[in-house]
C-alpha cells in the first residue's frame, strides 16, 4: 500500500507492505464503501461519503462490547511491533514498518527479543552433522 506525503506524519511517501489478510480486509472495506457511499473516493468513509476522521469512538465501543478496558487504538500499533520483535524480525525491519525515522525509537522493543542474541552467537559454532 502506498501512502502519499500529504497522508503521512512526516510528510514523506511511504510504501507499507500488507499481508493477505490485510489486503482482504481493505478490499472488503472498499466494497462496503461502494455499496453505502458510492461517490466516496475514501476507503474509510461514513455513509455520507465523507472520509472517516477518527475511529476512537467506535473502537472504544467495540472494546466495551467484548469487555476490554483501558485499551487504545495506539496499543494495536505497539502490539504489532511487539509481536514482530518476539517473532525474531529485525529491529530495522520493524523500524521501517512502523515508519520510525530513527532506530532509537524502535529500540524500546529490543527487550522482547533476548533469544535473538543467543541465536546470533550460535551461528559462530561450526556446523555439526
Amino acid at each position: 500500500m502506498q501512502l502519499d506525503p500529504e497522508n503521512t506524519k512526516n510528510g514523506k511517501r511511504r510504501v507499507v507492505p500488507l499481508n493477505d489478510e490485510a489486503v482482504t480486509a481493505l478490499r472488503d472495506q472498499r466494497d462496503w464503501v461502494k455499496r453505502h457511499a458510492s461517490r466516496s473516493r475514501w476507503v474509510f468513509a461514513v455513509a455520507s461519503g465523507d472520509r472517516l476522521t477518527t475511529i476512537q469512538k467506535g473502537f472504544r465501543a467495540a472494546c466495551g462490547r467484548v469487555g476490554i478496558e483501558d485499551f487504545r487504538v495506539h496499543d494495536l500499533r505497539h502490539t504489532f511491533a511487539s509481536w514482530l520483535v518476539m517473532a525474531g524480525v529485525s529491529l530495522y525491519v520493524v523500524k521501517d514498518l512502523l515508519g520510525h525515522s530513527s532506530i532509537t525509537v524502535t529500540e524500546r522493543y529490543a527487550h522482547l527479543a533476548p533469544h535473538v542474541g543467543v541465536a546470533a552467537v550460535q551461528l559462530l559454532l561450526p556446523a555439526r552433522e
